[in-house]
Protein backbone atom coordinates (compact mmCIF):
# COMPACT_ATOMS: atom_id res chain seq x y z
CA UNK A 1 0.00 0.00 0.00
CA UNK A 2 1.58 3.32 -0.88
CA UNK A 3 0.42 5.14 2.41
CA UNK A 4 3.10 7.37 3.09
CA UNK A 5 1.32 11.42 2.80
CA UNK A 6 2.77 13.34 6.04
CA UNK A 7 0.78 16.28 7.08
CA UNK A 8 2.17 19.06 8.91
CA UNK A 9 1.45 19.00 12.56
CA UNK A 10 -0.49 21.91 11.95
CA UNK A 11 -2.28 20.44 9.06
CA UNK A 12 -2.98 17.58 10.58
CA UNK A 13 -4.39 19.33 13.75
CA UNK A 14 -6.79 21.53 11.80
CA UNK A 15 -8.05 18.22 10.14
CA UNK A 16 -8.14 16.45 12.85
CA UNK A 17 -10.45 19.31 14.71
CA UNK A 18 -12.37 19.39 11.75
CA UNK A 19 -13.29 15.97 11.83
CA UNK A 20 -14.26 16.14 15.32
CA UNK A 21 -16.35 19.08 14.73
CA UNK A 22 -18.30 16.83 12.04
CA UNK A 23 -18.64 13.71 14.30
CA UNK A 24 -19.84 15.55 17.34
CA UNK A 25 -22.11 18.07 15.56
CA UNK A 26 -22.62 17.28 12.25
CA UNK A 27 -23.20 13.65 12.43
CA UNK A 28 -24.53 13.59 15.91
CA UNK A 29 -27.55 15.64 14.50
CA UNK A 30 -28.72 12.74 13.12
CA UNK A 31 -27.49 10.28 15.59
CA UNK A 32 -31.30 9.59 17.14
CA UNK A 33 -32.80 8.98 13.16
CA UNK A 34 -29.77 6.38 13.05
CA UNK A 35 -30.82 4.87 16.69
CA UNK A 36 -34.31 4.59 15.54
CA UNK A 37 -34.44 3.67 12.28
CA UNK A 38 -31.92 1.57 12.24
CA UNK A 39 -30.34 3.37 8.47
CA UNK A 40 -27.84 5.66 7.73
CA UNK A 41 -29.60 9.18 7.24
CA UNK A 42 -28.90 9.79 3.23
CA UNK A 43 -27.12 13.58 4.42
CA UNK A 44 -24.33 11.13 6.14
CA UNK A 45 -22.60 10.65 2.71
CA UNK A 46 -22.46 14.40 1.73
CA UNK A 47 -21.45 15.21 5.07
CA UNK A 48 -18.32 13.12 4.71
CA UNK A 49 -17.67 14.07 0.99
CA UNK A 50 -17.72 17.62 1.82
CA UNK A 51 -15.12 16.53 5.04
CA UNK A 52 -13.28 13.98 3.11
CA UNK A 53 -13.76 11.71 5.06
CA UNK A 54 -14.09 8.59 2.15
CA UNK A 55 -10.32 9.83 0.93
CA UNK A 56 -8.25 9.91 4.10
CA UNK A 57 -6.26 6.46 3.73
CA UNK A 58 -6.87 5.44 -0.21
CA UNK A 59 -3.38 6.22 -2.11
CA UNK A 60 -2.86 9.89 -4.23
CA UNK A 61 -3.08 8.02 -7.32
CA UNK A 62 -6.44 7.26 -6.87
CA UNK A 63 -7.70 10.68 -5.42
CA UNK A 64 -7.95 9.94 -1.90
CA UNK A 65 -5.33 11.30 0.82
CA UNK A 66 -3.00 9.06 1.00
CA UNK A 67 -2.25 9.55 4.63
CA UNK A 68 0.17 7.79 6.87
CA UNK A 69 -0.78 5.09 9.27
CA UNK A 70 0.42 6.83 12.03
CA UNK A 71 -1.42 10.05 11.00
CA UNK A 72 -4.38 8.27 10.10
CA UNK A 73 -4.87 6.40 12.77
CA UNK A 74 -4.86 10.02 14.90
CA UNK A 75 -7.88 10.70 12.56
CA UNK A 76 -9.90 7.85 12.93
CA UNK A 77 -9.30 7.61 16.94
CA UNK A 78 -11.44 11.04 16.65
CA UNK A 79 -14.22 9.58 14.19
CA UNK A 80 -14.71 6.86 16.90
CA UNK A 81 -15.61 9.29 19.24
CA UNK A 82 -19.14 9.61 17.91
CA UNK A 83 -21.86 7.30 16.61
CA UNK A 84 -21.12 3.72 16.49
CA UNK A 85 -22.55 2.77 13.25
CA UNK A 86 -21.00 5.88 11.59
CA UNK A 87 -17.58 5.02 13.16
CA UNK A 88 -17.84 1.73 11.41
CA UNK A 89 -18.72 2.51 8.42
CA UNK A 90 -15.89 5.16 7.75
CA UNK A 91 -13.34 2.61 9.55
CA UNK A 92 -14.53 0.26 6.76
CA UNK A 93 -14.63 3.36 3.78
CA UNK A 94 -11.09 3.78 4.90
CA UNK A 95 -9.87 0.32 5.31
CA UNK A 96 -11.39 -3.03 4.34
CA UNK A 97 -13.67 -1.10 1.36
CA UNK A 98 -10.60 -0.94 -0.82
CA UNK A 99 -7.45 -2.22 0.69
CA UNK A 100 -7.99 -5.80 -0.84
CA UNK A 101 -8.96 -4.65 -3.93
CA UNK A 102 -5.86 -2.04 -4.16
CA UNK A 103 -3.37 -5.13 -2.73
CA UNK A 104 -4.61 -7.75 -5.11
CA UNK A 105 -7.46 -6.69 -8.01
CA UNK A 106 -5.88 -5.83 -11.52
CA UNK A 107 -5.18 -2.62 -12.80
CA UNK A 108 -8.63 -2.16 -14.90
CA UNK A 109 -10.31 -3.20 -11.35
CA UNK A 110 -8.21 -0.33 -9.30
CA UNK A 111 -8.22 1.99 -11.64
CA UNK A 112 -12.12 1.91 -12.12
CA UNK A 113 -13.18 1.38 -8.46
CA UNK A 114 -11.13 2.89 -6.30
CA UNK A 115 -11.26 6.81 -7.46
CA UNK A 116 -15.36 5.79 -6.95
CA UNK A 117 -14.40 4.74 -3.49
CA UNK A 118 -12.52 7.90 -2.88
CA UNK A 119 -15.20 9.87 -4.08
CA UNK A 120 -17.83 8.08 -1.81
CA UNK A 121 -19.73 6.57 -4.70
CA UNK A 122 -18.82 3.00 -4.19
CA UNK A 123 -18.24 0.98 -1.46
CA UNK A 124 -17.79 -2.51 -0.83
CA UNK A 125 -18.76 -4.98 2.40
CA UNK A 126 -16.54 -7.86 3.91
CA UNK A 127 -17.87 -11.29 4.04
CA UNK A 128 -16.19 -14.21 5.66
CA UNK A 129 -18.22 -15.37 8.20
CA UNK A 130 -20.49 -18.40 7.98
CA UNK A 131 -23.10 -19.69 10.09
CA UNK A 132 -22.00 -23.27 12.15
CA UNK A 133 -18.22 -22.95 11.41
CA UNK A 134 -15.13 -20.26 12.35
CA UNK A 135 -13.36 -17.87 10.14
CA UNK A 136 -10.81 -19.91 8.68
CA UNK A 137 -10.41 -23.80 6.91
CA UNK A 138 -13.45 -24.99 8.00
CA UNK A 139 -15.41 -22.62 5.39
CA UNK A 140 -18.28 -23.85 3.62
CA UNK A 141 -19.22 -21.83 0.69
CA UNK A 142 -17.53 -23.25 -2.48
CA UNK A 143 -15.95 -21.86 -5.68
CA UNK A 144 -15.94 -23.67 -8.82
CA UNK A 145 -14.07 -22.86 -11.97
CA UNK A 146 -15.73 -22.73 -15.40
CA UNK A 147 -13.32 -21.71 -18.36
CA UNK A 148 -12.77 -18.20 -17.65
CA UNK A 149 -15.99 -17.90 -15.31
CA UNK A 150 -15.81 -18.84 -11.54
CA UNK A 151 -19.51 -20.30 -10.25
CA UNK A 152 -20.10 -19.51 -6.42
CA UNK A 153 -22.51 -21.33 -3.84
CA UNK A 154 -23.19 -21.21 -0.45
CA UNK A 155 -23.75 -18.16 2.07
CA UNK A 156 -22.36 -15.61 4.78
CA UNK A 157 -23.60 -14.59 8.13
CA UNK A 158 -23.33 -11.53 9.95
CA UNK A 159 -22.36 -9.15 6.96
CA UNK A 160 -22.44 -5.67 7.63
CA UNK A 161 -23.50 -2.86 5.17
CA UNK A 162 -25.89 -5.37 3.27
CA UNK A 163 -28.20 -2.40 2.91
CA UNK A 164 -25.75 0.10 1.12
CA UNK A 165 -22.98 -1.92 -0.36
CA UNK A 166 -22.06 -2.11 -4.21
CA UNK A 167 -19.77 -5.29 -3.79
CA UNK A 168 -18.53 -7.48 -1.53
CA UNK A 169 -15.14 -9.26 -0.81
CA UNK A 170 -16.01 -12.92 -0.80
CA UNK A 171 -13.61 -16.12 0.46
CA UNK A 172 -14.59 -19.58 -0.98
CA UNK A 173 -13.31 -22.98 -1.02
CA UNK A 174 -11.79 -23.97 -4.18
CA UNK A 175 -10.22 -26.64 -3.20
CA UNK A 176 -11.56 -29.24 -1.69
CA UNK A 177 -8.30 -31.12 -0.98
CA UNK A 178 -6.21 -28.87 0.50
CA UNK A 179 -8.85 -27.75 2.76
CA UNK A 180 -6.84 -28.47 5.55
CA UNK A 181 -3.67 -26.75 4.65
CA UNK A 182 -3.08 -23.31 5.81
CA UNK A 183 -2.80 -22.34 1.77
CA UNK A 184 -4.25 -23.67 -1.45
CA UNK A 185 -7.52 -24.07 -0.40
CA UNK A 186 -9.47 -21.03 -0.60
CA UNK A 187 -9.77 -17.99 -3.26
CA UNK A 188 -10.94 -14.71 -3.07
CA UNK A 189 -13.53 -12.53 -5.08
CA UNK A 190 -15.08 -9.44 -5.87
CA UNK A 191 -18.66 -9.75 -5.97
CA UNK A 192 -20.68 -7.29 -7.28
CA UNK A 193 -23.92 -7.13 -5.17
CA UNK A 194 -26.20 -6.61 -8.22
CA UNK A 195 -25.02 -10.26 -9.26
CA UNK A 196 -27.54 -12.59 -10.51
CA UNK A 197 -27.90 -15.52 -7.93
CA UNK A 198 -26.79 -12.90 -5.19
CA UNK A 199 -29.44 -12.15 -2.14
CA UNK A 200 -29.78 -10.67 1.21
CA UNK A 201 -31.85 -11.72 4.36
CA UNK A 202 -31.89 -8.95 6.54
CA UNK A 203 -30.96 -9.24 10.38
CA UNK A 204 -32.60 -7.97 13.56
CA UNK A 205 -31.72 -4.93 15.24
CA UNK A 206 -28.54 -4.78 16.89
CA UNK A 207 -27.45 -3.85 20.45
CA UNK A 208 -25.61 -0.70 19.60
CA UNK A 209 -23.69 0.71 16.05
CA UNK A 210 -26.94 1.36 14.88
CA UNK A 211 -27.33 2.05 10.80
CA UNK A 212 -24.38 -0.43 10.17
CA UNK A 213 -27.17 -2.97 8.42
CA UNK A 214 -26.46 -6.58 8.69
CA UNK A 215 -27.74 -9.60 6.43
CA UNK A 216 -27.23 -13.17 5.63
CA UNK A 217 -25.50 -13.11 1.95
CA UNK A 218 -26.71 -15.97 0.19
CA UNK A 219 -25.42 -17.08 -3.37
CA UNK A 220 -26.51 -19.46 -5.31
CA UNK A 221 -24.78 -20.29 -9.37
CA UNK A 222 -23.77 -16.71 -8.59
CA UNK A 223 -21.00 -16.21 -11.90
CA UNK A 224 -18.36 -13.74 -12.00
CA UNK A 225 -15.28 -13.61 -14.46
CA UNK A 226 -11.92 -14.56 -13.48
CA UNK A 227 -10.53 -11.14 -13.44
CA UNK A 228 -12.83 -10.60 -10.70
CA UNK A 229 -10.40 -12.64 -8.50
CA UNK A 230 -8.33 -11.16 -5.71
CA UNK A 231 -4.92 -13.01 -5.46
CA UNK A 232 -3.84 -15.96 -7.08
CA UNK A 233 -5.57 -19.03 -6.82
CA UNK A 234 -5.67 -20.65 -3.47
CA UNK A 235 -4.50 -17.83 -1.91
CA UNK A 236 -7.89 -16.44 0.12
CA UNK A 237 -6.98 -16.93 3.47
CA UNK A 238 -3.72 -15.06 3.15
CA UNK A 239 -5.44 -11.95 1.21
CA UNK A 240 -8.22 -12.20 4.22
CA UNK A 241 -6.14 -12.55 6.81
CA UNK A 242 -3.86 -9.92 6.16
CA UNK A 243 -6.61 -7.77 5.40
CA UNK A 244 -8.26 -8.37 8.73
CA UNK A 245 -4.57 -7.68 10.51
CA UNK A 246 -4.97 -4.37 9.36
CA UNK A 247 -8.90 -3.54 10.48
CA UNK A 248 -8.11 -5.43 13.96
CA UNK A 249 -5.46 -2.47 14.09
CA UNK A 250 -7.84 0.13 13.15
CA UNK A 251 -10.56 -0.95 15.84
CA UNK A 252 -8.15 -0.71 18.61
CA UNK A 253 -7.74 2.81 17.69
CA UNK A 254 -11.54 2.85 17.38
CA UNK A 255 -11.70 1.52 20.67
CA UNK A 256 -9.52 4.50 21.85
CA UNK A 257 -11.05 6.80 20.77
CA UNK A 258 -13.98 5.75 22.62
CA UNK A 259 -12.27 5.26 25.72
CA UNK A 260 -10.54 8.71 25.72
CA UNK A 261 -14.04 10.14 25.49
CA UNK A 262 -14.95 7.94 27.99
CA UNK A 263 -12.27 9.09 30.25
CA UNK A 264 -13.17 12.92 29.52
CA UNK A 265 -16.83 12.63 30.30
CA UNK A 266 -15.63 11.48 33.66
CA UNK A 267 -13.60 13.70 34.30
CA UNK A 268 -15.55 16.25 33.47
CA UNK A 269 -18.61 15.07 35.61
CA UNK A 270 -16.25 14.22 38.70
CA UNK A 271 -15.98 18.03 38.58
CA UNK A 272 -19.09 19.00 38.65
CA UNK A 273 -21.15 17.17 41.03
CA UNK A 274 -20.68 18.27 44.36
CA UNK A 275 -21.72 15.47 47.59
CA UNK A 276 -21.45 16.87 51.12
CA UNK A 277 -19.88 20.32 49.91
CA UNK A 278 -17.26 18.63 48.23
CA UNK A 279 -16.50 17.71 44.24
CA UNK A 280 -16.13 13.98 43.47
CA UNK A 281 -12.76 14.91 42.11
CA UNK A 282 -11.59 15.70 45.16
CA UNK A 283 -12.53 12.09 46.79
CA UNK A 284 -9.79 9.85 46.56
CA UNK A 285 -11.85 6.62 45.70
CA UNK A 286 -12.60 8.72 42.61
CA UNK A 287 -9.16 9.87 42.26
CA UNK A 288 -8.06 6.08 42.22
CA UNK A 289 -10.43 5.14 39.74
CA UNK A 290 -9.43 7.95 37.44
CA UNK A 291 -5.72 6.70 37.71
CA UNK A 292 -6.21 3.92 36.82
CA UNK A 293 -8.58 4.60 33.83
CA UNK A 294 -6.09 7.37 32.55
CA UNK A 295 -3.10 4.79 33.00
CA UNK A 296 -5.22 1.87 30.62
CA UNK A 297 -6.07 4.28 27.76
CA UNK A 298 -2.14 5.98 28.04
CA UNK A 299 -1.08 2.23 27.36
CA UNK A 300 -3.52 1.84 24.72
CA UNK A 301 -2.13 5.14 23.03
CA UNK A 302 1.23 3.53 22.87
CA UNK A 303 0.11 0.52 21.73
CA UNK A 304 -1.67 1.78 19.00
CA UNK A 305 1.30 4.16 18.33
CA UNK A 306 3.79 1.27 17.57
CA UNK A 307 1.04 -0.44 15.93
CA UNK A 308 1.17 2.68 13.34
CA UNK A 309 4.32 2.98 13.20
CA UNK A 310 5.03 -1.13 12.07
CA UNK A 311 2.03 -0.66 9.43
CA UNK A 312 4.31 2.24 7.66
CA UNK A 313 7.63 0.68 8.19
CA UNK A 314 6.11 -2.39 6.07
CA UNK A 315 6.61 -4.82 8.83
CA UNK A 316 5.11 -8.00 7.13
CA UNK A 317 3.95 -10.32 10.21
CA UNK A 318 1.60 -7.69 12.02
CA UNK A 319 -0.39 -10.71 13.71
CA UNK A 320 0.98 -10.22 17.54
CA UNK A 321 0.67 -6.18 17.71
CA UNK A 322 -2.60 -5.62 15.71
CA UNK A 323 -4.32 -8.67 18.21
CA UNK A 324 -2.17 -7.20 21.41
CA UNK A 325 -3.80 -3.95 20.16
CA UNK A 326 -7.74 -4.91 19.92
CA UNK A 327 -7.24 -7.10 23.33
CA UNK A 328 -6.10 -4.35 25.45
CA UNK A 329 -8.67 -2.23 23.68
CA UNK A 330 -11.37 -4.12 24.48
CA UNK A 331 -10.21 -4.26 28.11
CA UNK A 332 -9.36 -0.58 28.46
CA UNK A 333 -12.80 0.48 26.90
CA UNK A 334 -14.69 -1.87 29.28
CA UNK A 335 -12.64 -0.57 32.54
CA UNK A 336 -13.10 3.30 31.31
CA UNK A 337 -17.03 2.84 30.37
CA UNK A 338 -17.77 0.94 33.14
CA UNK A 339 -15.86 3.84 35.51
CA UNK A 340 -17.57 6.50 33.45
CA UNK A 341 -21.00 5.11 34.19
CA UNK A 342 -20.49 4.62 37.91
CA UNK A 343 -18.91 8.25 38.24
CA UNK A 344 -21.43 9.76 36.33
CA UNK A 345 -24.32 8.31 38.48
CA UNK A 346 -27.84 8.50 37.66
CA UNK A 347 -27.90 10.85 34.70
CA UNK A 348 -25.66 8.22 33.20
CA UNK A 349 -28.07 5.73 32.45
CA UNK A 350 -30.25 8.39 30.56
CA UNK A 351 -29.77 9.10 26.66
CA UNK A 352 -30.21 13.09 27.43
CA UNK A 353 -26.80 13.53 29.20
CA UNK A 354 -25.63 17.13 29.19
CA UNK A 355 -21.79 15.45 29.61
CA UNK A 356 -22.14 13.67 26.11
CA UNK A 357 -23.66 10.02 24.43
CA UNK A 358 -22.15 7.92 27.38
CA UNK A 359 -25.70 6.05 26.89
CA UNK A 360 -25.58 5.05 23.20
CA UNK A 361 -21.33 4.93 23.57
CA UNK A 362 -21.61 2.18 26.19
CA UNK A 363 -24.54 -0.23 24.02
CA UNK A 364 -21.80 1.07 21.19
CA UNK A 365 -18.45 -0.65 22.75
CA UNK A 366 -19.82 -3.84 23.39
CA UNK A 367 -20.29 -4.17 19.98
CA UNK A 368 -16.09 -4.42 19.38
CA UNK A 369 -16.08 -7.46 21.95
CA UNK A 370 -16.72 -8.93 18.38
CA UNK A 371 -15.49 -7.01 15.45
CA UNK A 372 -12.47 -8.90 13.99
CA UNK A 373 -12.82 -11.79 16.60
CA UNK A 374 -13.07 -11.53 20.46
CA UNK A 375 -10.65 -11.54 23.29
CA UNK A 376 -10.25 -15.36 23.23
CA UNK A 377 -9.56 -15.34 19.71
CA UNK A 378 -6.52 -12.45 20.08
CA UNK A 379 -5.04 -14.17 22.55
CA UNK A 380 -4.84 -17.47 20.48
CA UNK A 381 -3.16 -15.17 17.31
CA UNK A 382 -0.78 -12.99 19.52
CA UNK A 383 0.72 -15.91 21.36
CA UNK A 384 1.97 -18.08 18.81
CA UNK A 385 4.43 -15.15 17.97
CA UNK A 386 5.06 -14.97 21.97
CA UNK A 387 6.31 -18.32 21.62
CA UNK A 388 8.12 -18.19 18.59
CA UNK A 389 10.21 -15.22 20.02
CA UNK A 390 10.57 -17.17 23.51
CA UNK A 391 9.43 -13.71 25.34
CA UNK A 392 11.41 -10.99 23.45
CA UNK A 393 9.13 -8.64 22.06
CA UNK A 394 11.48 -5.55 21.46
CA UNK A 395 12.20 -4.76 17.66
CA UNK A 396 15.13 -2.90 18.74
CA UNK A 397 17.57 -1.40 21.82
CA UNK A 398 14.91 0.39 23.14
CA UNK A 399 11.26 -0.24 25.35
Amino acid sequence: MENNVRLSEKELYDLRMKIRRVNEVDLEALSPQCEHDNVFPKEMWEIGKKNDMFRLSIPTQYGGMGLCFEQYFTLLEEIARGNGGMRMFWHVANGLSWEILCERGTEDMKNKYLPQMATGDYFVAFALTEKGCGSGADIRTKAEQKGDKWVLNGSKTLISFTDVCDAYYIIACSDESKRKSKKGGFTAFFVPADSKGLRVENMPHMMGCRGAGHGDVILENVEIPDEYRLGEIGEGLTVFMHALAISRASIGVCLLGMSQRFLEMAVARSKDRVTFGKPLAQRQAIQQQLADMATQVMALRLIANECAKQIDAGVEDLEMITSMLKLHGIDTVKLVSDGALEIMGGIGYFEDNPYGPLERMYRDARGMWLEEGPRTVQRLTLVRDVIAKDGELRHGNYC
